[in-house]
């Protein structure tokens, strides 16, 4: 028979799990609650609390920004907000350009230019980077057939890095954009860096993309142009852009988001050790090979990237057969993302121009940063092919042979048509049978010699 004490013990162990029980259930339903208050708040935005979000995410320089304007033939362009503009015998425009003039009065941006702008009075441009050569977001800008599975490849390169980020239909429907914000003002450097890197990740995810839909960075320069205030970007969610279905943020599946608000207050931000931390290689098992490429874009090359280095790459295949014709053709059906990037950076070289004005602190808007010149390519049955000139050989034989991948070759090149009856009545000069020789060994090759040589 269970004595009293027995009863009043096994009572108390009953009271105990119902507490327990209890306090989870009270640490839900305070969860919930917050969630509900949450969900509201978001459900809720004032006008205030809209501009203050905006403000606060898409911030350039403060001192100046742009307004779109329209002409009576139908053109459009971006001028820099001036208090002064249009004032008789003030204003010089179009004769003195705004940066030049010195009757000068730029307008600051302010939450009435915010709302103006949200509210479909006017369409506002900002300029990124700032005096100090910082910024406070990095924007990337695909604007040609294809950009669709470019800005998502880069988006699902971002989630590699855990780098939270978000993708706007453009105000023309015929682009888009991909937005990263940081916490606080960083490098303008080092956030481009970020963005290289990115793009070099997103076209190892998907090496059958062209990525020419790519157009730039905003910011796109590291530094300050002398004079300038470098490119600038027009701001998301214009409300005449909005009405049109574009200028809103979408998700992974190119759907716009219900509630613009919702998702951009939820947005997080990369903090600057974050940002290292991504840019020093930590989260890469090949350091080297994050530091070579965060200069760079996928496509364009690296000056700084031994091509001889060995690399890591997965599932390396064991030969591949290289079409000679024109061109020297891949199939990308046999060739590894990582390979096919590495390929390409062997066709691609710095431009001399666009790193002459940066260190100038000249404009370097629609200077390239380097020139490729390989291709992706379609063939017959949906087949993709990576083309690269012929002038590439040499060196695409020592980065396949450094990997231990044996080449075969499928000669397609025009063999052209003999000529009969022909004969060389001249007579070369020694120099001259010297080349002669030397180019005959080689398919490939580069003659290079003064003038009155006799080439």
């Amino acid at each position: 028979m269970t004595s009293i004490q027995q009863q009043i013990d096994a009572i108390d162990v009953k009271l105990k799990k119902l507490e327990s029980e209890q306090a989870k259930l009270l640490s839900k339903r305070s969860a919930l609650l917050t969630s509900r208050k949450h969900s509201s708040q978001n459900l809720i935005f004032t006008p205030a609390q809209k501009v203050q979000l905006f403000g606060s995410l898409f911030k350039g320089r403060q001192s100046i920004y742009a307004k779109k304007w329209t002409n009576k033939k139908g053109v459009t362009g971006f001028s820099v907000a001036c208090d002064n503009e249009w004032k008789p015998n003030i204003c010089e425009k179009p004769r003195v350009k705004c940066g030049d003039c010195p009757n000068k009065l730029f307008t600051d941006i302010s939450d009435r230019t915010l709302f103006d702008h949200l509210s479909g009075k006017m369409i506002v441009g900002v300029y990124p980077l700032l005096e100090n050569n910082t910024c406070h977001f990095l924007a990337s800008d695909f604007d040609k057939h294809g950009w669709q599975e470019s800005v998502i490849a880069m988006a699902n390169a971002c989630d590699i890095y855990e780098v939270p980020c978000a993708i706007e239909v453009s105000q023309s429907g015929n682009g888009g954009h991909l937005w990263m914000f940081f916490s606080e003002a960083v490098e303008a450097r080092d956030a481009r860096s970020l963005g290289f890197a990115l793009l070099d990740k997103a076209m190892e995810l998907q090496p059958k993309l062209s990525f020419d839909s790519y157009d730039r960075l905003f910011p796109n320069q590291d530094f300050l142009p002398v004079g300038g205030f470098g490119n600038l970007i027009a701001l998301p969610l214009q409300k005449e852009a909005r009405n049109l279905g574009f200028s809103q943020f979408v998700d992974r599946n190119l759907r716009t988001y219900t509630d613009q608000w919702d998702f951009l207050q939820k947005i997080d931000k990369i903090s600057p050790a974050k940002l290292n931390t991504i840019l020093s290689g930590t989260k890469r098992s090949d350091r080297e090979k994050s530091e070579a490429l965060s200069e760079s874009l996928p496509w364009e090359g690296s000056a700084k990237e031994p091509l001889t280095k060995l690399i890591e790459i997965k599932n390396l295949p064991q030969s591949i057969c290289i079409t000679l014709a024109n061109h020297l053709y891949f199939n990308l059906q046999d060739v590894p993302g990582e390979l096919t990037a590495k390929l390409k950076r062997i066709a691609s070289f710095s431009n001399p121009v666009f790193f002459k004005q940066q260190a100038l602190r000249f404009s370097t808007n629609g200077i390239p940063r380097f020139i490729s010149c390989a291709r992706i390519e379609k063939g017959p049955n949906n087949t993709q092919w990576l083309s690269l000139p012929r002038g590439c050989f040499d060196e695409v034989m020592d980065l396949l042979k450094l990997h231990t991948i044996e080449v075969t070759f499928d000669d397609k090149r025009y063999k052209g048509t003999r000529i009969s009856k022909v004969k060389f009545l001249g007579q070369l000069k020694k120099d001259q049978t010297k080349v002669v020789n030397t180019m005959l060994k080689s398919h490939t090759g580069i003659l290079h010699a003064p003038t009155a040589f006799g080439k």
